[in-house]
């Protein structure tokens, strides 16, 4: 991770396996301090992580909780 920039977060960004999970015992200690960090300054700012993606956050006070929009991207 060094080379590239990037922290060690224990899996890569959207990698759908256990270890993905936030809170994964399983990985290790630099990866666990990283994501807690981002937990922290993420909740800090008023956002909520998702269990099961340490990279996943919804902002709490999202103006449009419940509304879906269906509309074309271009």
């Amino acid at each position: 991770y060094g080379q590239t920039g990037e922290l060690e977060m224990g899996t890569g960004y959207d990698c759908f396996d256990e270890l993905s999970h936030t809170a994964n015992g399983a990985i290790n200690s630099v990866a666990r301090s990283n994501r807690l960090l981002l937990r922290l300054i993420m909740e800090k700012h008023g956002f909520d992580n998702y269990s099961r993606e340490w990279w996943h956050y919804t902002y709490r006070a999202e103006p449009f909780r419940d509304e879906y929009f269906d509309f074309p991207v271009r």
